[in-house]
């Protein structure tokens, strides 16, 4: 069953917010391995949800994966 894009849109909002508090965490020098981990699993999730959203505009696909 393909995802609707309201769905697309609600992890993609939920990712942004996971990544804005991870990058927080980062500037402060507040991080561990695991949390520079986590930061790079999202950045590539969030590509791959953007990827999905062009593609359901039939938009141009981001190259970052």
């Amino acid at each position: 069953m393909k995802e609707t894009i309201g769905s697309l849109i609600d992890k993609l909002s939920i990712v942004n917010i996971k990544i804005f508090n991870l990058v927080d965490l980062v500037q402060a020098n507040l991080h561990t391995k695991e949390d520079a981990k986590k930061l790079q699993d999202l950045n590539t999730y969030r590509s791959q949800l953007i990827n999905a959203i062009n593609e359901y505009f039939k938009e141009r696909q981001e190259v970052k994966i």
